[in-house]
């Protein structure tokens, strides 16, 4: 790849990013979503937080150590319990990542 080809990439990904999250608000007055995919939309932000946080739990190769992966799963489950008790995503990231300082802490 040649010294502008990555910046080119980089450009055209943010275009297509800009123009999608654009056409949102400049269509939406004009194209009618109907209900059922407006009731399904609701659920994308938390699969895509799903997405990204959970290859976080799931390692393979050498990092697949039990051993190594435990303060990841123990900060996880404080982090969900936080969550399913309501709490707010500040807590549940604040707790989460205590949770994840003192189980490495423990595990050495």
């Amino acid at each position: 790849m040649s010294g502008s080809a990555p910046w080119a990439l980089i450009l055209a990904m943010g275009a297509t990013a800009f123009a999608l999250r654009a056409s949102f608000v400049l269509l939406q007055d004009r194209v009618r979503v109907p209900a059922w995919l407006r009731r399904a939309l609701v659920y994308v932000p938390a699969s895509v937080l799903a997405a990204i946080v959970a290859p976080a739990f799931v390692t393979i190769g050498e990092a697949a150590d039990p051993v190594a992966q435990a303060p990841r799963w123990v900060a996880g489950a404080v982090a969900a319990v936080v969550a399913l008790r309501g709490g707010h995503l500040f807590l549940v990231l604040a707790t989460g990542m205590a949770a994840l300082w003192l189980a490495r802490a423990a595990f050495g």
